[in-house]
């Protein structure tokens, strides 16, 4: 499975419209076999200010082509384009599913809000002995594989943290690779982000 994952820097005065469209295309994507994965807002001094973290599961490459076709001059033209309006830019990723846990049924579609409570937070790793390679990562997280786009080649985890280890987290304290044990001396992260739901994204 992939997912298109955008990083998009919304106008202030059109956040609630971002969102709706956002909802909007949602719907128009999921005859395609396209399904909401995520819907974040990367929280202040964390990462890139005033950014949205969007993503849409993909079932396979040949209805990515249907996507990118429908985006760019079919069907979905006209609801890109409203989004568009919405936003000072916007940088899209295509991400290979490597491994999930601790997330229910969330690979197949359906929506599930982890127990525990804790953030969100999305960790970039380039990882030079094995590119895209990820164990199945501990606790409540998404391995995933850049496939396109500024994360190509890279290792992407999205985990569920309890609060008080995310500080640590930020630091690169833990001692935690992108499978959760010892990190290799090739690996390094290139980036860490904690992130907040949106109260009707899939992930919460």
């Amino acid at each position: 499975m992939l997912i298109l994952q955008e990083v998009n820097r919304v106008k202030g005065a059109s956040v609630a419209a971002f969102e709706k469209l956002t909802q909007q295309w949602w719907e128009e994507v999921k005859p395609m076999g396209v399904t909401p994965a995520w819907f974040f807002e990367v929280s202040h001094g964390t990462g890139p200010s005033y950014r949205v973290v969007t993503g849409v599961r993909i079932l396979d490459w040949s209805t990515w082509e249907i996507l990118a076709r429908a985006m760019a001059y079919g069907e979905l033209a006209a609801t890109s384009e409203r989004l568009d309006a919405t936003r000072y830019d916007s940088e899209s990723t295509l991400l290979e599913v490597r491994a999930v846990s601790g997330v229910g049924k969330w690979a197949t579609g359906d929506t599930h809000a982890p127990d525990e409570p804790g953030l969100w937070v999305l960790r970039s790793f380039v990882d030079i002995a094995s590119p895209g390679h990820a164990e199945p990562p501990e606790g409540s997280a998404i391995a995933l594989h850049g496939c396109a786009g500024s994360l190509r080649d890279q290792t992407v985890v999205l985990s569920r943290e309890k609060p008080g280890a995310v500080l640590d987290l930020l630091t690169d304290r833990t001692g935690r690779s992108v499978s959760g044990r010892s990190p290799s001396s090739a690996e390094s992260s290139t980036s860490t982000w904690v992130l907040r739901a949106a109260a009707w994204s899939p992930l919460q």
